[in-house]
């Protein structure tokens, strides 16, 4: 199966036990390999919560939803700045309510 940008980059995000986590907003892509390192999840825009989910973290992907472990809906991520210039480590981002 294959999902184009504007599908992945909307599509829904819950854990394995039901918890929605919101909708894809960003990810990471590791150049080399030409695969998603991270993926960028965010919740409401009244509550924004965002995780950062890693390749590992992801139990199924479908044209509908992205299920992933239980796990990353207990440790909201600190979130980077979706925008460094080249060559500039990222700063962690303080969550927001």
């Amino acid at each position: 199966m294959r999902i184009d940008l504007k599908t992945l980059k909307h599509l829904p995000v819950e854990t394995v036990s039901g918890t929605s986590l919101g909708h894809i907003y960003d990810f990471e892509l590791e150049v080399e390999a030409q695969l998603i390192a991270q993926y960028r999840v965010r919740s409401s825009l009244l509550r924004q919560t965002a995780y950062l989910v890693s390749r590992g973290q992801v139990v199924a992907i479908t044209d509908t939803k992205m299920i992933v472990d239980d796990a990353v809906a207990k440790a909201p991520a600190k979130i980077v700045p979706e925008k460094s210039p080249p060559g500039v480590e990222p700063v962690p981002m303080r969550k927001t309510f």
